[in-house]
């Protein structure tokens, strides 16, 4: 927290433009000052080489943002004397200018610990700094909503609400505005274009149908061709998990046909998870969404 010293009043009496992002990061991840203040070095958390090395991502806000915080407490003595005896972090809902598709892939961040950094209109950061001078998020929480997607008007405008709840009023006191180069749409680009997979033909004796679509319009993908862009995210029963062969004879209607098996030819005894990217020029460009698969 800096030491409080007069330090005058500037000529401008502007505002700061209005929060209409957030940068969402895996909680202790830092970049370097100079990194934070370009598009690439945001890319390098973003969107680097591999899905597996992906440690955040950027939500566009632009739908508005509503403060919850709560306010400070005061308290009365007996004695008639009245003081401030507590503050309370920062907490807003935000409202993500998303399809409902996209917003549905959120769902398992529900309660989960982040570090947020915010972005204004122009593109400046509000973030902290660690003790090494590196940019870091506000930690925190976020929550989303699993309700059905809101009817008419503003309802619409709010279907896609998250809920941070930061954890620090220190870090709020310690808060840094930081102009960029870039601006929220050159960072809004470096994030991964998202697809939709859903099971065409059920898994069985180690083979799987999946249909690869553009997510809201349901026009079929045809760039996921290869094993290497299909990854096993996780499974239930099994220690290890092979694609082995992928048919992508269907692509032009985005069906591609994977066999996946446990070693060798051994199918997979339990539900598992998958997921597609697509990298081009070592960065990742097209991610679809997390599919369980049930076995």
């Amino acid at each position: 927290m800096t030491t409080l010293k007069y330090s005058g009043n500037g000529l401008s009496k502007g505002f700061l433009p209005d929060i209409e992002g957030v940068i969402v990061l895996n909680p202790g991840t830092v970049t370097t000052l100079a990194n934070a203040k370009l598009a690439s070095g945001w890319g390098a958390h973003l969107n680097p080489a591999t899905s597996a090395a992906i440690v955040g991502t950027y939500i566009n806000l632009r739908r508005g943002i509503e403060d919850k915080t709560t306010a400070p407490e005061f308290t009365t003595a007996n004695t008639g004397m009245k003081e401030k005896t507590k503050d309370f972090a920062w907490e807003c809902v935000g409202y993500g200018f998303m399809s409902y598709q996209d917003y549905r892939t959120w769902f398992g961040a529900d309660g989960k610990d982040y570090d947020f950094i915010f972005i204004l209109a122009d593109g400046t950061l509000l973030h902290c700094f660690d003790s090494s001078g590196n940019v870091i998020g506000f930690s925190g929480t976020m929550f989303v909503n699993y309700g059905m997607p809101k009817p008419g008007g503003d309802g619409k405008q709010k279907a896609c609400p998250f809920e941070i709840m930061l954890d620090s009023v220190a870090q709020m006191k310690g808060q840094e505005v930081t102009e960029t180069a870039f601006s929220r749409r050159e960072l809004e680009e470096l994030v991964p274009v998202g697809y939709k997979i859903e099971i065409a033909s059920a898994y069985a004796a180690g083979a799987l149908t999946i249909k690869a679509t553009h997510r809201v319009t349901g026009l079929p993908y045809a760039g996921f061709t290869t094993s290497a862009e299909w990854k096993v995210v996780s499974t239930t029963t099994d220690n290890t998990a092979v694609i082995a062969i992928v048919s992508s004879a269907g692509a032009d209607i985005g069906i591609y046909t994977l066999t996946i098996y446990v070693t060798g030819t051994t199918p997979m005894t339990g539900d598992f998870e998958i997921q597609a990217e697509k990298i081009t020029s070592s960065h990742v460009v097209s991610l679809s969404q997390v599919l369980n698969i049930p076995v």
